[in-house]
């Protein structure tokens, strides 16, 4: 296997540097072990991470490597020289496996040099402009004229030679030097630097065997075609050469094994990488090879995947220590427990033993006793129990040995009763055998099995067997606890292991650097309808998201606040010329007042949106736009009031074959989620005047302007005014005049007057003459104030705006008690024996049948208030006489108060969820009901269709539909969804990513995201942001915990999560927070625990 660079990869991968990096400056370098040190280059919108290992390789990579935490000393050094600086130049020395790295100096630096050598065990040195050496990754010696150092000069003469042709002569020259077993290929490699695989290629180019013997196989005269053959390989091979200091050349990566044709039912081997090259040479023609757009990434791909191979046996290696120290444990303990077990054994086995030879163990206990308390010499006694032995004396032949210094006596016991079994058995068989056989049968009779046990001298026989008893049952009890302990701690130490091990496995991996998308240098998110909305960091991110993002049918939202960011809702592609929904533009303004100085007052206050045409950078006379500083001209549209609640989840990138699962799904939520069914709307708002003609720095100034719709001076503004809708033209309609000021009623009249306009639900139908000096522009604007309407997708009007019967009754109407309403409404006559009422029953018949046709909703009026309601009456109206039922509707749902009193009781709640099924079945049948209308609709279609073209379908279509259909089940099968070819054309780069991903999805890595809670009240990884004082670190360790101690997260979705930088995380959260989420402090302590 190949394992570093040669002199042509050296070339080849200058050329591919030189082309990306010239010009670039150098943002940080890491160093990823003690040979290998990542240099990060910058450039707007993209970066570019050089990988140089010491005497091994160098290349660009697009895999994200673990860092060291500290940077080394000669890290330190190089960052200290080179971060920020400018790469000017990088060449290769010569044709040696060397590289300089050139940077532009500063204003007391000229400039310096990093070069990188390749050869031997290799070496980095910074040096500055002259070439004075001031940090090296190692000091060698290289000869005695030469020496690396800090101080010394690093001499470049000695290797800058250029690339030679080879001619004639030195071909003949180098072949002549051959030894007489020297190969073909051995030579040329020697004489020439074109490396061993280069040389190869050469000679099997000029169809010579690169192992022949040049001495003796190989004709080195002038007019050779052998030579002349070998010569013009080496032209070929020069041109070759000088193609790679001139162009970028591919890559190519060798494989282990021949080119094998696939074969069906066979599964595909495991790909094993050889060698990387930049050319395909003629001997690696016939082996199985990846072909990669240039030769740098051939190199990354092989690199990295040996070093993710590497990894992972690392990680295998650490499972099986793991899992060797976890056997260990179990084998310690189980051992431990055998030996008890073994140890009650022996015990009960002595005790019986000295049970079943009681006289004998008596006998020689008291004979060693009386001779011991005879004071008998120790060694005459042992020499007494010898001399016994040798007379056969029983006593003695059971004594082994004796332990006068601890007063025991070691004796041999036998079990008598197994040898009296022992010798039945004999008997039986010795009767059934012969004779002849019976000698042999007694010559191998077993000897009967011999235990030593040891006893006391101070004891009798049955006091030592009692001892052996008690020291059983003590055996027992250890055994027990030992169990019950051993079983603990093995389950402690396989719960740490196997949680270390699940550490290991999800952090041992090299990850693809993944593109970052272009909205992510900003502030951004994607709302609930799917509309991308993006903010600016700074003033000049302000400056480039209005002068280059801003497009026609997008919205411009912003808030009158010291650094509002300037926030951008893009539209759909394909809904061009739709207005965007309200709910949108909601969570864009509380994006763009919660990124301003609100947060960290803790103010609730409101955003406004206009449309791009009055966005403007030039400001009037006399006056100048810093950056990030806008003229607004014309009406500013504000938003309802914001909450400043602030959220932080992870979007998860979907592969092609995944997209599918998820377009209906956010067909659906985005149908749910739309304002259509709610409009709201408010009274209009007027442009609002600029007090200072000087625009602040992140602020929005506003031209002062007239609107056509605003009263001036001197009219009378009306009390009340309401659009009515035409339905004939669909247009609006002039709007109803209130009473005249000085109309003179009765005080009870004007108090029920009040009441009606404190409570905007209730609608009386006016006998007042209306008014028709209020224009329609004014009248439409009345009651939408904040201009969401307009903008939205509803376009019916609200409830007070819909058209009122006009009632013919007269205008000084006779007051009715509540007890004449009452009857009225119940259709009797009314008792109070007003002489009026007889008289005016026959106009309220008709007017109730004139109005019938028109209007059947028409409300009765409400009874007079009673006394003590009028005064309250009236402050409401005061306090809310700019508020409509759209606007109050809107504030409710904000707040999440309009849901209205709960059931109580069981009768209550069933009768709801009864209600609330019901509910939902009608729904369903509508849904179906629509969906078999619009199946008929198209087959409708198809038959007129059919029936007017009279020639017969395409056979070749037809097939084609089969085709497809049967393709669409096969992927159902496998759970991918197959999309319509209109669904393809109308896919965006948003619509492959799910804050939802399903667990046969394909993801491939997690973005961080912080939204208005709002927006990501659907995602599945989601935590809440308040103001507070936590800081963007601690906040982000405190969510992560929460994602990785969720219930429903998978290990994958677990892995990319983690595999998100830690800077990224931080770059998207919010600073001066606090984080809530379910179970965030059961996580703190199970943390603490640990």
């Amino acid at each position: 296997m190949k394992q570093r660079f040669n002199a042509l990869d050296i070339r080849a991968t200058v050329i591919n540097l030189r082309a990306r990096l010239i010009g670039v400056r150098l943002q940080n370098i890491y160093d990823v072990n003690a040979k290998t040190f990542l240099f990060k280059f910058a450039k707007p919108d993209d970066k570019e991470l050089v990988l140089i290992e010491s005497g091994t390789r160098i290349h660009t990579t697009q895999f994200s490597r673990e860092k060291s935490s500290m940077p080394s000393m000669f890290c330190a050094k190089l960052r200290k020289h080179l971060r920020t600086r400018r790469l000017t130049n990088v060449r290769q020395l010569g044709v040696d496996r060397i590289v300089d790295f050139e940077f532009a100096g500063g204003e007391k630096t000229m400039g310096y040099h990093v070069i990188a050598e390749f050869y031997a065990s290799g070496n980095i040195i910074l040096t500055d402009q002259d070439y004075r050496i001031l940090a090296l990754l190692r000091v060698v010696q290289g000869n005695e004229n030469i020496k690396m150092a800090v101080g010394e000069i690093y001499s470049t003469q000695s290797v800058l030679r250029e690339f030679s042709k080879v001619e004639m002569h030195h071909l003949q020259s180098a072949l002549a030097k051959a030894g007489p077993k020297d190969t073909l290929k051995k030579v040329l490699n020697i004489a020439f630097d074109y490396g061993p695989a280069m040389i190869e290629h050469i000679i099997l180019e000029a169809n010579l065997n690169p192992n022949m013997k040049v001495a003796t196989e190989f004709d080195t005269s002038d007019n050779s075609p052998m030579l002349q053959a070998l010569k013009d390989a080496f032209d070929k091979g020069d041109q070759m050469v000088e193609a790679t200091g001139s162009a970028v050349p591919k890559g190519y990566i060798v494989l282990f094994g021949d080119k094998k044709e696939p074969v069906e039912g066979e599964e595909e081997a495991m790909e094993i990488y050889d060698e990387f090259h930049p050319y395909l040479y003629k001997q690696h023609a016939s082996r199985a090879y990846k072909e990669f757009p240039t030769f740098d990434a051939a190199v990354d791909q092989f690199f990295s995947a040996i070093e993710a191979q590497k990894l992972e046996l690392k990680a295998r290696q650490q499972e099986e220590a793991a899992l060797k120290k976890l056997e260990s444990v179990r084998k310690e303990q189980e051992s431990r427990v055998e030996g008890l077990l073994q140890q009650q054994m022996t015990n009960t086995r002595k005790a019986q033993l000295i049970e079943l030879n009681l006289p004998m163990v008596d006998a020689a206990i008291t004979i060693i006793r009386n001779a011991v308390a005879s004071q008998m010499d120790w060694k005459d006694l042992e020499g007494l129990v010898k001399n016994e032995k040798k007379h056969g004396n029983p006593i003695a032949l059971i004594i082994d040995s004796l332990k006068l210094k601890t007063n025991q006596i070691t004796l041999m016991l036998t079990d008598p009763e197994a040898l009296e079994d022992e010798e039945s058995d004999e008997d039986e068989s010795d009767e059934e055998e012969d004779d002849d056989d019976g000698d042999t049968s007694r010559s191998t009779k077993k000897e009967p099995e011999v235990y030593l046990v040891d006893v006391e001298l101070s004891l009798t026989a049955f006091a030592n067997a009692r001892k052996y008893y008690e020291q059983k049952k003590t055996t027992a009890s250890k055994h027990d606890k030992t169990i019950a302990a051993s079983s603990k701690a093995l389950k402690s130490a396989e719960r740490k292991i196997r949680q270390d091990l699940k550490e290991t496995k999800i952090t041992a991996s090299i990850n693809k650097i993944r593109k970052p998308f272009w909205f992510e240098k900003f502030l951004w998110f994607i709302s609930t309808e799917g509309h991308l909305v993006i903010a600016g960091r700074d003033m000049q991110q302000n400056e480039i998201i209005v002068k280059r993002y801003l497009a026609k049918d997008d919205v411009y939202v912003h808030a009158d606040l010291h650094g509002a960011a300037s926030v951008v809702v893009k539209n759909k592609p394909q809904a061009v010329g739709q207005p965007i929904p309200p709910s949108t533009l909601f969570q864009a303004g509380v994006m763009s007042v919660c990124q301003s100085k609100a947060w960290d007052a803790k103010i609730v206050t409101s955003a406004y949106w206009v449309y791009p045409d009055q966005v403007s950078k030039s400001a009037p006379t006399g006056e100048y736009l810093t950056t990030g500083s806008f003229m607004i001209r014309g009406k500013k549209n504000f938003l309802p009031p914001v909450q400043l609640v602030y959220g932080f989840g992870y979007l998860f990138k979907l592969d092609e074959s995944s997209v599918g699962n998820h377009i209906s799904e956010q067909k659906r939520l985005e149908q749910s989620d739309s304002p259509a069914n709610e409009p709201v709307t408010s009274s209009s708002p007027s442009a609002v005047e600029s007090e200072s003609g000087m625009a602040t720095p992140g602020s929005v100034t506003e031209e002062t302007t007239t609107s056509p719709s605003e009263s001036s001076p001197g009219t009378p503004l009306p009390e009340e005014s309401k659009p009515v809708a035409d339905d004939a033209s669909g247009e609006r309609a002039k709007s109803v005049g209130a009473a005249d000021e000085h109309d003179t009623e009765s005080s009870e009249e004007s108090d029920s007057s009040d009441d009606e306009n404190a409570f905007p639900d209730t609608q009386l139908a006016s006998g007042l003459p209306q008014s028709t000096t209020e224009t329609p522009e004014a009248a439409s604007e009345a009651w939408n104030k904040y201009d969401l309407e307009e903008y939205g997708e509803d376009k019916s009007l609200p409830a007070f705006a819909q058209p009122q019967p006009s009632s013919t009754a007269s205008p000084n109407k006779r007051f009715m008690s509540a007890k004449e309403r009452r009857q009225l409404k119940k259709g009797q006559k009314p008792t109070d024996g007003s002489p009026d009422t007889g008289s005016s029953k026959p106009e309220q018949q008709k007017t109730t049948t004139n109005n019938k046709p028109k209007d059947k909703t028409t409300k009765q009026a409400p009874p007079p208030p009673t006394r003590g309601r009028r005064s309250k009456a009236k402050k409401i109206k005061e306090k809310y006489a700019d508020q409509d039922e759209e606007e109050r509707q809107l504030r409710m749902e904000i707040l999440g108060s309009n849901k209205g009193p709960q059931p109580k009781g069981k009768k209550a709640k069933k009768e709801a969820k009864a209600k609330a099924e019901a509910e939902r079945l009608a729904k369903t049948k509508k849904e179906q009901e629509q969906k078999a209308q619009d199946e008929r609709e198209r087959e409708k279609a198809t038959g007129e269709q059919a029936v007017d073209t009279d020639q017969p379908q395409n056979p070749e279509a037809v097939g084609e539909e089969k085709d497809t259909e049967m393709i669409r089940q096969l992927l159902k099968e496998e759970n991918i969804t197959m999309l319509e070819a209109d669904e393809i054309a109308n896919l965006s780069v948003l619509d492959s990513l799910t804050a939802n991903p399903l667990p046969e999805d394909i993801i491939h890595f997690a973005i961080p995201v912080c939204a208005p809670y709002q927006a990501l009240q659907k995602y599945k990884y989601k935590v809440k942001l308040t103001p507070g004082s936590l800081k963007r670190g601690k906040a982000i360790k405190q969510a992560q915990s929460v994602f990785m101690n969720a219930q429903e997260a998978t290990n994958r979705e677990k892995e990319l999560m983690k595999g998100v930088p830690d800077m990224e995380a931080i770059n998207t959260m919010m600073s001066k927070v606090k984080v809530s989420a379910p179970n965030l402090e059961m996580n703190k302590r199970k943390k603490g625990k640990k």
